[in-house]
């Protein structure tokens, strides 16, 4: 009689036992899936436009068709499990950065950005490596630019990458020339010249743009009131809007690294903001103060 107690209770413990590896085994397979992480990108959903489901392996695909009774009908984009035959979708996005990157940002800025949304300056190229998820610049006040959504807006901001490569080129082209001039033969040709000295042809001296600063914090087109150059060469744009001071501050070809306020008169600007150091203190309007053109 003892025996058969025994037996008893261990076919109990064994039925129990069986019992709570299923349900762990179950709860495992519901369990989120830790992020992954490749050259700085986190993944912990399925691209946009795919299915997600879950294998008979336990591992999370992302299908771009329907799921049916557990299959991906279409093709499997990307996997969030590390054990997956598939590629994981932070290799994925990371490729696909990458990829417009090298297509569409000049060659000094290469870290491709997008904030998956409708705004303006969603999309953008940067110095600085992006955030965990590739959506914005780890820090926006390095140098940067915008990919617009249209021709018109990329010609007509100042701040888009089509204009920050036209920019570059003319540098280029301006650079060259000056080597060029300096020459001994071109210096011995020069003072040969009959008449005074003229511009050199090859980097005409483009005008001095008039600009105005708007933007949702602002509201109507302001013509720039005040300007101050800095020691480090970027360029402060400023206007006076009820009691606060306004700023765009540019670099020396008038691309936008930062927008600022301080409450306080115009006239103070070069106490309050002397350089970038002080600049970067005061309060932080970005996107919502803009630099255009007049009128």
């Amino acid at each position: 009689m003892t025996k058969i107690a025994e037996f008893l209770i261990w076919l109990i413990c064994v039925g129990i036992s069986a019992v709570l590896i299923v349900m762990y085994l179950n709860y495992s397979k519901n369990l989120p899936v830790k992020p992954l992480f490749k050259e700085g990108f986190a993944v912990r959903a399925c691209p946009s436009n795919t299915n997600s489901y879950i294998t008979e392996d336990g591992n999370t695909e992302c299908c771009n068709g329907d799921v049916v009774d557990g299959y991906c009908t279409g093709n499997v984009r990307c996997s969030l499990s590390p054990k997956s035959r598939y590629q994981l979708c932070s290799d994925l996005l990371a490729d696909e950065a990458s990829f417009e990157g090298s297509k569409r940002c000049p060659s000094k800025l290469i870290n491709y950005f997008d904030a998956k949304d409708r705004s303006e300056r969603a999309k953008g190229c940067s110095v600085s490596q992006t955030n965990a998820n590739g959506t914005a610049p780890t820090d926006p006040n390095q140098e940067l630019c915008i990919l617009y959504a249209t021709d018109a807006l990329n010609k007509a901001r100042l701040d888009s990458c089509h204009n920050y490569i036209l920019n570059q080129r003319k540098a280029a082209k301006c650079e060259q020339a000056e080597k060029t001039t300096a020459l001994p033969g071109c210096v011995k040709a020069a003072k040969d010249a009959a008449g005074p000295a003229q511009p050199n042809p090859a980097c005409p001296v483009p005008p001095e743009p008039n600009f105005v600063i708007y933007g949702d914090w602002v509201g109507s087109r302001i013509p720039i009131q005040r300007k101050y150059v800095m020691p480090e060469g970027n360029i402060i744009h400023a206007i006076q809007h009820g009691e606060h001071t306004k700023m765009v501050v540019t670099d020396k070809n008038n691309l936008p690294i930062t927008s600022r306020a301080y409450q306080g008169s115009i006239n103070e600007l070069q106490t309050r903001a002397p350089d970038m150091a002080r600049v970067n203190t005061l309060g932080d309007a970005t996107g919502h103060y803009i630099l255009g053109t007049a009128p």
